[in-house]
């Protein structure tokens, strides 16, 4: 007789015999029991979890001569019959391979008839999703009211691809993956039954490997059995699954956490020349880093479904990092399995990531580092604008600057009437002390300095501050404009600091601020005080806008226009304008 797979071999036979789908089980032997048997039943879950396996057992329990019966007997004609494949009256399909209308159409034909030998006829259709929208389509009526004799199980690994308009037809029951616990013992009790032995550790890194499928397990487990030379140890399971080791993971763990990165790199060398591959590193990796950060948050690891690490290597190498730590270093370990997809050069990318680790903490992730670089180059650019910005706000202040220098002596009652413009509020400091020589000429080397290095977008800005004072620690500038002072401040603050703190041997804080209308003179005489007198300078046409006539935007834009050109407006050619304001005189 021909060898037959061991995942086909110990397939469960009864409800009993399932395997860690205890809630299904359970919910259909009482049905069974109860009489309630649904004429469609979908079941969905991970593969190698026993949806087909349970779709059988069910087939077998209503044809069984002793039945309906929860527990079928498996030694009848119909049994054996379903077990071997040969029955009449249960039917496996494959929707991969028959996933179109015709082969719905041809179902539909045959489940007019009445069952061979059994009491149901049972359509076992595997990986229903494939199915076409036709197909389904077509099923659909025939699901809903199918003859009193016929029951469907559509068994599928993707429910959601499945219409509601099916799913709405059917019992559904959702398997779940297996645990490492119930997988290691049906291995255990396989191994035993098959006659060969195994170590424990090499059944517990089998259950992990196979990711909650048991015919997955029993796969690697009949692989396992046929290469081992009587006894299948971790070594073998290892080899065969191309796993890294708990020894080289142990290793790379305790290099990471000294920041050993020529050891790390060595060790990488030396698993390629042994033909490991590069994800399996990473993957490895992070379990057990993800079996640390479980025993330091939960402080054991039962239950859990780790890496399978022995509790004495945990306990040993819990204190190398901080939780956080191990956070962000599986991070780092997931954006490289990320990239290994796209990488030309796979190898570079896990050395990167394996000696980016070994920095400090929060600089060893990959997507911190590439967000600092960009907010490095954001900040760059952001420079360079303003700096445009200043030199064009300088080129119209001067011109601004010349006009206001020429007001007439009524400009100041002008100004009070209309909305005045928003002044930034200038740092805590002292009152300046009066203009100086010493300070002019600081500033005018300041200047100098900056203009032999050709910095123009710095001389833009600050060609239009003028020196107003300076006391033993702070050195006062004024501005012709709001927007010229607040950039000075903000970007040229740091430049011209250290250039203040070079040339007069003590560290000097700038102090801007903006230009303001002069206050009037008081006269000694106690009389109402007057603006002094200026000689007589030649007036252009100039008109006062009439600001309540505008509205809070309007007044909003023109304040900032006379924050940066002055309030010297003059109307078009042709318009009449409104005469300015005459002083009043007592």
């Amino acid at each position: 007789m021909a060898y037959l797979a061991l995942y086909r071999k110990w397939r469960p036979g009864t409800f009993k015999e399932l395997a860690g789908q205890e809630h299904i089980s359970r919910t259909l032997s009482q049905a069974i029991l109860s009489g309630r048997i649904g004429h469609a039943y979908l079941f969905s879950g991970p593969r190698g979890t026993g949806k087909t396996s349970t779709a059988k057992i069910l087939a077998k329990a209503l044809n069984c001569e002793q039945g309906p019966t929860p527990d079928p007997c498996g030694v009848c004609e119909n049994c054996r019959k379903i077990d071997d494949g040969s029955s009449m009256d249960v039917f496996e399909i494959d929707a991969a391979s028959n996933r179109g209308i015709d082969e719905i159409r041809d179902l539909r034909e045959t489940v007019k008839f009445a069952p061979v030998d059994g009491r149901y006829k049972v359509y076992i259709i595997d990986e229903v999703h494939m199915l076409t929208t036709e197909a389904f389509n077509a099923l659909l009526k025939t699901l809903e009211e199918p003859p009193a004799h016929v029951v469907f199980i559509l068994a599928t690994t993707e429910a959601h691809k499945v219409p509601a308009t099916i799913q709405s037809r059917c019992q559904r029951y959702d398997f779940r993956r297996i645990s490492v616990e119930d997988i290691e013992k049906r291995l255990r009790f396989v191994a035993e039954e098959m006659g060969f032995e195994a170590d424990p550790e090499a059944l517990a890194l089998i259950a992990v490997q196979a990711d909650g499928g048991l015919r997955d397990a029993l796969g690697i487990l009949d692989q396992c059995s046929a290469l081992s030379e009587g006894k299948v140890t971790t070594e073998r399971v290892q080899q065969i699954l191309g796993l890294i080791g708990h020894d080289w993971i142990f290793r790379m763990t305790e290099a990471l956490a000294k920041k050993r990165s020529g050891e790390i790199l060595g060790m990488v060398a030396e698993l390629l020349r042994e033909g490991k591959d590069l994800k399996q590193i990473l993957v490895e990796l992070s379990l057990h880093l993800r079996s640390l950060m479980v025993y330091q948050a939960a402080g054991t690891v039962e239950q859990m479904d780790l890496y399978a690490e022995p509790l004495e290597v945990l306990k040993e190498q819990e204190s190398l990092f901080p939780q956080e730590r191990i956070m962000e270093i599986i991070h780092c370990l997931h954006e490289a399995l990320s990239e290994l997809k796209w990488s030309p050069q796979p190898r570079i990318t896990v050395e990167v990531a394996l000696l980016s680790l070994c920095r400090e903490a929060g600089a060893g992730s990959m997507a911190g580092m590439v967000s600092s670089v960009s907010a490095a180059d954001g900040d760059e650019r952001i420079a360079r604008l303003e700096a445009k910005l200043a030199q064009m706000a300088a080129l119209v202040a001067d011109g601004a600057g010349t006009t206001r220098r020429k007001e007439p002596s009524g400009a100041a009652a002008r100004k009070e009437a209309a909305p005045k413009p928003r002044q930034p509020v200038p740092p805590a400091a002292s009152v300046p002390a009066a203009p100086s020589a010493e300070g002019t000429a600081l500033w005018k080397e300041v200047l100098d300095g900056f203009r032999a290095a050709n910095n123009q977008p710095v001389l833009a800005c600050l060609g239009q501050g003028v020196c107003i004072g300076m006391t033993d620690t702070q050195f006062f500038l004024r501005f012709p404009g709001d927007m010229m002072a607040s950039l000075a401040a903000r970007i040229y603050r740091k430049p011209v600091e250290e250039a203040l703190e070079r040339l007069a041997g003590r560290p000097l804080q700038m102090v801007c601020s903006a230009e303001e209308s002069p206050p009037p003179v008081p006269r000694n005489d106690g009389q109402k005080a007057k603006k002094a007198e200026k000689p007589p300078v030649r007036e252009e046409p100039r008109m006062r806008p009439d600001f309540k006539a505008l509205t809070p935007q309007e007044q909003e834009n023109m304040q900032h226009a006379v924050d940066i050109l002055g309030d010297h407006f003059i109307p078009p050619p042709g318009d009449e304008m409104a005469p300015p304001p005459e002083e009043d005189e007592e």
